[in-house]
């Protein structure tokens, strides 16, 4: 299970967030520093970057919900083809229920 929040980590992070947050926190050392920008200015971009993150989150958090709405309906369909062990299809139930929450 911790795995998979490492991973949904990684992705998040390698996706285009880390560079925007990078963006973020420099409008905010500018905006603390006083240098070159006026404070309004700063504050534009602080507010764009927040916004491109929510943009970003918003596009990413749709994605991994249609992916596991599919993976749903796939297990749905070939589950009860399945002739393996009692613990694997305790597992694929289990696993199934875990991902049903996190798109609830």
């Amino acid at each position: 299970m911790a795995d998979s929040h490492n991973v949904l980590l990684s992705t998040i992070l390698t996706g285009g967030v880390g560079a925007t947050l990078g963006g973020l926190i420099t409008a905010v050392i500018q905006t603390l520093s006083g240098r070159s920008q006026s404070k309004a200015a700063a504050a534009d971009l602080v507010s764009k970057a927040a916004g491109s993150i929510v943009a970003r989150l918003d596009q990413e958090n749709k994605a991994l919900r249609e992916a596991i709405l599919l993976l749903i309906e796939v297990m749905d369909e070939v589950s009860p083809e399945l002739n393996t062990h009692p613990q694997v299809t305790k597992k694929l139930l289990a696993a199934r229920r875990a991902a049903e929450r996190a798109i609830l």
